[in-house]
């Protein structure tokens, strides 16, 4: 990515994902790669937001479609995030 870094933490089974800098629509495309490989894992996946600097609408959408997996633990989730969040009309956790 340009600005950002995805850090899966874990070794050969990563069940935690912390991005960094941008999640923008020119982020995304790494960014699901890095989601779809952490869901490969059973069970409860990480998610830490708290080095995201700046969100989109395309990476909150990526982010509201993992959260239909029912099985993703969210941190971190910015005070700026979570205005997006809410002026998009999502008020509920990104965490199941």
């Amino acid at each position: 990515m340009t600005d950002s870094q995805v850090q899966q933490v874990g070794g050969q089974h990563p069940r935690h994902l912390a991005p960094t800098g941008d999640l923008t629509i020119f982020e995304v495309g790494e960014f699901k790669d890095a989601l779809v490989k952490l869901f490969t894992n059973e069970g409860l996946v990480s998610l830490d937001l708290g080095s995201v600097k700046r969100v989109d609408t395309a990476a909150i959408q990526l982010l509201l479609s993992a959260r239909k997996q029912q099985r993703m633990l969210v941190g971190g989730v910015s005070q700026g995030l979570q205005g997006n969040l809410t002026q998009l009309g999502f008020t509920g956790s990104l965490s199941e």
